[in-house]
């Protein structure tokens, strides 16, 4: 029989690539059959190819196939407009792709690893959800990927539950994903004194990894659709990014929120000299200077002596930040051995193995 893991979650990145990429790998160490399908990738815009970056990157890196892409992720549907695309007639088309490449690679496996939509609203209007597509394949059992860091998780746990009990789906079990670490024994709590009582499996608990879930600085860059200024310190580019600060204030203010983190975006404008050169003196990752305005010669000096980017951003630094907030950073080749040393840990492998 045909094991299926079926990735939801009612959240966007809720991290289901990341996981993909960790049972991909798990299931190569184990020596099992299996195969990895995304039903319906999304570019990155209506007006770039078709491919979904995560898809991409898991066929050029962990999962060789002889199947070509189309069939490991046979639907491609942009983010942009895309109610205004999909018709009737087109929801029937997408869904028989679906079905016809679903079957024709799942026939010799014994494992399946399915990463569903964004989320499980996403195309629920046009009837291409994750539940209409897992009830076409006759799949019966979802895992629900779980990502609050708080008490909330217990709501959209149950009300999970109940929908798909609606609609006659169940629930495989639980996955949390990117948890604070102090809430891990919170969640553990919350394990026993409410949801094994529903006969829930909890399959895993894991922790939230500022390197695997942080942006690098070349991903910020592609995301504002900024400039690099300062070539010689390109090699910053590959910098993790924990936290973004804007500048807005003055200097010895900025300071007192600068000394209290590390491997920051520093966000101001370009003709803050005194904010920036105040940046550079402590932990940051790069440097972004709003409205495309040059800095001070003495700024570009002093972030190419500590090796710091300084990237030029086209737009205010309201919507240098709206954009960033749309950010989802993506798991690189250098990190894919610490995804499967994370889930090895956090995972209760006896559930689905």
């Amino acid at each position: 029989m045909v094991e299926i893991f079926y990735l939801s979650s009612l959240r966007e990145h809720a991290g289901k690539s990341f996981l993909s990429i960790g049972f991909i790998q798990k299931l190569k160490k184990e020596r099992k059959k299996f195969v990895y399908f995304k039903p319906i990738g999304i570019p990155k815009s209506a007006f770039t190819n078709k491919a979904d970056p995560d898809v991409g990157f898991i066929l050029n890196t962990i999962y060789q196939t002889d199947f070509p892409y189309d069939y490991i992720s046979p639907v491609s549907i942009p983010d942009s407009y895309y109610v205004d695309l999909i018709n009737a007639d087109k929801k029937e088309e997408f869904m028989q792709k679906i079905k016809n490449t679903y079957d024709k690679i799942t026939k010799e496996v014994d494992y399946v690893i399915i990463e569903g939509n964004p989320s499980l609203r996403k195309f629920i209007r046009v009837g291409l959800d994750d539940v209409s597509i897992a009830k076409t394949l006759g799949i019966n059992e979802l895992i629900y990927v779980s990502t609050e860091s708080s008490d909330h998780c217990i709501d959209n746990i149950f009300f999970t539950k109940n929908y798909f009990e609606f609609r006659n789906i169940g629930i495989k079990g639980i996955l949390f994903n990117k948890i604070d670490y102090e809430y891990v024994a919170r969640i553990k709590e919350l394990t026993e004194d409410h949801i094994n009582r529903y006969d829930i499996p909890v399959l895993g608990i894991i922790e939230k990894s500022i390197e695997l879930f942080s942006p690098r600085v070349n991903e910020i860059v592609a995301q504002i659709g900024g400039e690099l200024i300062n070539e010689q310190a390109s090699s910053g580019l590959n910098n993790l990014v924990e936290t973004f600060l804007i500048g807005a204030m003055n200097a010895q203010s900025a300071l007192k929120y600068l000394r209290q983190i590390k491997r920051a975006a520093f966000i101001t404008g370009g003709d803050r000299t005194d904010l920036a050169m105040a940046a550079l003196a402590q932990d940051v990752s790069v440097l972004i200077l709003t409205g495309f305005i040059q800095p001070d010669i003495g700024v570009i000096t002093a972030a190419n002596a500590k090796g710091i980017p300084i990237i030029l951003s086209p737009s205010d630094t309201y919507t240098t930040m709206r954009n960033l907030e749309r950010l989802k950073p993506g798991i690189q080749e250098d990190e894919i051995e610490k995804v499967l040393e994370l889930m090895e840990k956090d995972m209760n492998w006896d559930l689905l193995l």
